[in-house]
């Protein structure tokens, strides 16, 4: 965090929403970063990708709103790329969890040996946070109608025990996607959130929205 520390340190966003049912089990509070250093090919969050976009908050204020969402069983990180602001998004995830039992899913283009291969303590420090991890990088050749990912490279891994049951039931019953959940945000802007079963489900809401602005946060991008 550039040699900053606290809860003021500030968290570069592309878009917070909640409850999601689509990126994680259960009803959760999710968190989209912006910028990512990946930029795949077939990214369908687009937008998060450049790194100076998307609006700021602080620590505690993300802390705060993932407080204040009612039902959500816990927080799915996804982005842009997660691993890129590790330091702050562990405090967050400090934060909350002292005043909530919340479970975490995040979403990283990098696979778990790179990340303790590299050895830095910030990203080991939110995978150590993680109760469960989907990695690896989105690959539009590899597209499956897979739960949670969106092509068959990337992994749901168990760092703890809290979803294993879930994922298993599950994925036992059709490793298949969780859909995706469509609706307008407070401005009348067209959103869509969480893993398309099918290739080219992007442009296709572009044209079924006669031009609306879309706006796209899930996770067929990382």
């Amino acid at each position: 965090m550039n040699g900053l520390a606290g809860e003021d340190v500030p968290i570069r966003l592309h878009r917070l929403d909640s409850p999601v049912t689509t990126l994680g089990p259960f009803s959760r509070a999710v968190i989209w970063v912006q910028g990512c250093p990946f930029n795949c090919k077939g990214c369908i969050t687009r937008e998060s990708i450049d790194p100076t976009g998307g609006f700021e908050m602080s620590v505690r204020e993300i802390a705060d709103w993932v407080i204040a969402q009612e039902g959500v069983e816990g927080i799915t990180l996804s982005g842009g790329e997660p691993m890129e602001q590790s330091e702050a998004l562990a405090l967050v995830i400090d934060l909350a969890k002292d005043a909530k039992d919340l479970g975490i899913v995040c979403y990283t283009g990098y696979t778990l040996e790179a990340i303790r291969k590299a050895g830095r303590k910030d990203k080991l420090d939110l995978v150590s946070r993680t109760d469960l991890l989907i990695d690896g990088q989105y690959i539009p050749e590899k597209h499956a109608d897979l739960l949670w990912r969106g092509s068959s490279n990337q992994r749901l891994i168990h760092l703890t025990d809290r979803y294993r049951a879930e994922v298993e039931m599950l994925t036992s019953e059709g490793d298949r996607s969780a859909g995706v959940e469509v609706k307008f945000d407070a401005s009348g802007k067209l959103e869509f959130t969480g893993v398309p079963a099918t290739p080219g489900f992007r442009d296709r809401m572009y044209e079924r929205a006669c031009g609306e602005n879309l706006e796209s946060s899930n996770e067929e991008a990382e």
